[in-house]
């Protein structure tokens, strides 16, 4: 009984919904879209630009050099000392 009625269930949903998304596409291939309705392909760009723009953007990438004294990686370009003793910097 409780699977007839799921499948009912389903059944409805899937017709109604396909109705939905047939009235939808006729009123956008139309021009006749409401405000803030979006296409497919828009709200899957928006979706992107809005994922590319929460990961962030990594900065230039520095060449660096092991200190042999603290073994820390320092910027080849803003090398300076430690200010530990036998620093060759």
């Amino acid at each position: 009984m409780f699977l007839k009625i799921a499948l009912l269930v389903a059944v409805v949903a899937i017709v109604w919904f396909g109705f939905r998304y047939l009235e939808r596409r006729d009123r956008v291939s139309a021009g006749k879209r409401g405000t803030g309705e979006r296409t497919l392909g828009e709200r899957l760009r928006k979706s992107m630009r809005a994922k590319d723009a929460d990961q962030p953007r990594g900065g230039d990438v520095e060449d660096t050099e092991r200190c042999p004294t603290c073994q820390a990686f320092v910027s080849v370009e803003g090398i300076s000392d430690c200010g530990k003793p036998n620093c060759p910097y």
